[in-house]
């Protein structure tokens, strides 16, 4: 740390707070999804079981919402992990035309250990701040949040 290179920007842009949080997002991911590779997970497929463990039986509707991603990509990736055996489709029982998502046993496993391999990864991360630097950035960054998302309770 401290002799990264920046990736090729407009000069206006290499002091943007904007520029600064996406450079940061992008580099930590890039972290999580070399981290993942061995265990032949993507960082969304890792999520996606992430959220089956927390909170098994959750449609499709509420992953788009959740992963802020499309219904196209929450069906591929459902699709995909399905396929790995990691996720299983039951029909909901107030919607036939809707499907709940459970995790597998192999899937719960498989999150297992890519939640041990991010948590790593994340709290190296987070040495580089104090615990008061880490609720003041999170603090500001829920503020630029509420001001394109003034309705979202919970920003």
């Amino acid at each position: 740390m401290g002799s990264e290179v920046y990736p090729v920007c407009l000069p206006c842009e290499e002091e943007s707070t904007m520029y600064l949080i996406k450079w940061i997002f992008t580099t930590v991911r890039r972290e999580i999804e070399t981290a993942l590779r061995p265990l032949g997970l993507t960082s969304p497929q890792s999520q996606t079981l992430y959220i089956l463990a927390v909170s098994p039986g959750v449609t499709n509707t509420d992953l788009e919402r959740l992963l802020l991603i499309d219904k196209s990509s929450v069906t591929s990736l459902v699709n995909g992990i399905v396929k790995k055996n990691w996720a299983i489709r039951k029909s909901h029982p107030e919607d036939a035309r809707m499907k709940q998502i459970y995790l597998t046993e192999e899937g719960l496993e498989i999150h297992k250990v890519a939640e041990r391999t991010i948590v790593a990864i994340k709290s190296s991360v987070g040495e580089t701040l104090s615990v008061g630097e880490s609720e003041t950035l999170r603090g500001l960054l829920k503020k630029i949040l509420r001001d394109y998302h003034p309705e979202d309770t919970r920003v």
